[in-house]
């Protein structure tokens, strides 16, 4: 099965070519504006979004409500089911194993410095931890600190902020974004205002691991997060899904977490470096870790059960090649029951993504209206992006 994306046909269709024209003076071809319903995308929003689905967290039963509603609009909407030779849902979805892995009784994140002087900061408020491995006791103990600037490793660009420094064991205090994220345009050794994903947070845990941290820990700033430590702390001081896997997250840092970039500031100043010039400084190629003379310790407890969630599947055939495919994809979940605000515990994700899952609906209504379309189209409604 081939699965082609725009990019990817653009790439097919490019190759061989001696010239290639540039975004700006490349010739793209009118194509009609498509007609959605606005009003699908309204209501399945609101369905999704209402607190009867209790914020969507996967193996809840809010997945359950939103599983059905997928089934019934992409039914509605012409579609067959895309994964027929499951017996589960009528084959409309496919299984995700997942463990869901929840931190309890956090304790502060504590920095220690040679002179003997202590800094102690408040789990939620200052920052936030958890972990990708199976253990039912996580304790980070006389942790060497290493401000190691957007934790990159890109070989391809000639770039590691890890050269030269051994992090084994150690706990990595981290730049969110890419080096070049303030550039107003598209240049930059990574795209400049594009993100790429050494940018992503995901990213930053997965190279911290490869560099056999114990610990790894990202600077919270709004503006390159693009988000605040609302998000943050609701996002992180509840349960956390990951993929199951053989070894249980043997091969994961201890742990993961973000700080405040204020904190980060006292952590910094207590290494005897100033964090605004630091940041400077890891925006620049060649830029080299700093060790801080400091020792970080932290520990929670976790319990963790395995669960199932589901992807949600809808195929429409393709006329005239019915082998290739297009994907339109979303993801489903959200957070579920989080930090109450005024009461209220349910993150219940209307923008985040209710409203993405809504527009595969109209999608595929759109295309139902549009009669087959040459190659086959999928519909992929996934689960624990959140994660």
């Amino acid at each position: 099965m081939r699965v082609l994306t725009l990019a990817l046909v653009s790439a097919l269709a490019l190759s061989g070519c001696k010239k290639v024209d540039t975004p700006d003076t490349a010739k793209m071809p009118e194509v009609a504006a498509p007609k959605l319903s606005e009003t699908t995308i309204k209501d399945v929003t609101r369905t999704l979004s209402s607190d009867a689905f209790e914020g969507r967290a996967p193996g809840s039963a809010g997945e359950d409500k939103t599983v059905a509603l997928m089934i019934e609009k992409f039914k509605a909407a012409g579609l067959e089911p895309g994964n027929p030779s499951s017996s589960k849902d009528g084959g409309w979805t496919q299984d995700v194993p997942l463990v869901e892995i929840l931190a309890k009784n956090v304790s502060p994140l504590t920095i220690n410095g040679k002179d003997g002087v202590a800094q102690s900061f408040a789990y939620g408020t200052e920052f936030v931890a958890g972990t990708y491995q199976e253990q039912a006791k996580i304790d980070v103990k006389d942790s060497d600190v290493v401000f190691v600037g957007y934790g990159i490793n890109a070989p391809e660009k000639g770039w590691n902020d890890y050269a030269g420094v051994d992090v084994k064991g150690k706990t990595v205090l981290i730049l969110i974004n890419d080096p070049d994220f303030e550039t107003a345009g598209l240049e930059g050794p990574f795209g400049g205002k594009a993100m790429t994903y050494y940018g992503r947070w995901t990213y930053k845990f997965e190279e911290a691991a490869r560099q056999g941290a114990a610990a790894a820990l990202i600077v919270h700033d709004t503006a390159p997060a693009a988000y605040g430590w609302n998000v943050v702390n609701s996002s992180w001081t509840g349960p956390q899904f990951l993929a199951q896997s053989k070894d249980g997250g043997a091969d994961q840092t201890k742990l993961n977490g973000w700080v405040q970039k204020d904190v980060a500031a006292k952590i910094m100043a207590a290494g005897g470096q100033d964090l605004s010039k630091a940041m400077v400084a890891a925006k620049q190629k060649g830029f080299k870790a700093v060790p801080l003379d400091l020792k970080a310790g932290v520990s929670f407890e976790n319990s963790i059960s395995k669960k199932n969630s589901r992807n949600i599947i809808g195929v429409m055939k393709g006329a005239k090649r019915p082998d290739e495919y297009v994907l339109y994809t979303g993801h489903w979940d959200h957070l579920g029951r989080c930090t109450p605000v005024d009461g209220d515990d349910i993150c219940n994700g209307a923008i985040d993504n209710a409203t993405g899952t809504a527009a595969l609906v109209a999608l595929a209504e759109a295309h139902k209206a549009a009669g087959a379309p040459d190659r086959s189209l999928i519909f992929l409604a996934v689960t624990a992006e959140e994660s």
